[in-house]
């Protein structure tokens, strides 16, 4: 991470540490700016309207949850401590440099990092983040640090289309938040089927990490398995007649979308009508 420069980071929650952690492990000089001063954190820690945080450093990154972006970069504005030499950069997934707007009229380059990357715990993010990608967007000069920033720890960067933000954050929710409720929701099918919870919470992770497999290897209609893929009704409706109301909707609503996916491959089209009325899809 040589050349890169010194950064404060406003916000020690989970993403904000772990970003900080990274770069202050491999020798960036990292400034935490926090509500209060912490001395877990792995770097210098400074009040809010503290000055002194942000004196000789160039790059800033706001980590605050995104409710409090506008307000922090309110704050950052107010104190003069920013100017036209500077980058702000905040690590919402859902926002864009708008959310940066009360410092425009400081000339700072405005935009945002997002490490795609679900981090539930800062030190196993850490090295985490290590071949995640990085979603971009502002200002070409951020744009060109966050570039600099995504290499030095370890993302691949990806520009965003203007605009394309909370799209491309819900889609990221469908592969982790939902992912967790899924298997959440496994978890408890198994459990109400009599088996012991330590093997329920277990059990679904090797096939979950085969699943993920099959889709690095192949697009994602031909990692697909299962009943539905096979064309296999008399199966569909043995599952349906087992799960609870709430499960078995939610099994309705992703075998239709599931039965969507199977119109490309070579399932009987006939078969794929019949799945389809079973689901209520027609």
């Amino acid at each position: 991470m040589a050349g890169l420069p010194a950064i404060t980071i406003i916000g020690a929650g989970r993403l904000g540490r772990t970003v900080g952690e990274r770069l202050a492990g491999a020798g960036v000089r990292i400034r935490f700016v926090v509500r209060r001063a912490g001395s877990s954190l792995p770097a210098p820690a400074f009040r809010v309207d503290d000055p002194a945080a942000y004196r000789g450093v160039r790059w800033v990154l706001v980590a605050t949850p995104d409710d409090q972006i506008w307000t922090a970069a309110g704050q950052l504005a107010g104190l003069g401590v920013v100017g036209r030499h500077h980058v702000v950069m905040h690590l919402s997934g859902a926002l864009d440099q708008a959310a940066l707007k009360p410092l425009r009229l400081t000339g700072a380059a405005l935009g945002s990092i997002h490490p795609l990357q679900s981090v539930a715990l800062p030190a196993a993010g850490v090295t985490r983040l290590t071949g995640s990608y990085a979603g971009l967007e502002g200002d070409a000069r951020a744009i060109r640090a966050g570039r600099r920033l995504a290499a030095g720890l370890g993302l691949i960067p990806v520009v965003l289309p203007a605009g394309s933000k909370p799209a491309y954050h819900a889609a990221a929710t469908f592969v982790s938040t939902f992912l967790v409720v899924l298997y959440e929701a496994a978890v408890s099918q198994a459990e109400r089927a009599g088996i012991a919870p330590k093997f329920a919470r277990a059990m679904f992770l090797p096939l979950v990490e085969g699943t993920i497999e099959n889709l690095r290897l192949l697009p994602p209609r031909h990692a697909m398995t299962g009943a539905i893929r096979r064309g296999d009704l008399a199966t569909l409706k043995i599952h349906l007649a087992a799960l609870s109301k709430p499960d078995r909707d939610l099994y309705l609503l992703l075998g239709r979308r599931a039965v969507g996916l199977a119109r490309t491959l070579a399932v009987p089209p006939a078969r794929l009508a019949e799945m389809e009325r079973l689901l209520g899809g027609r």
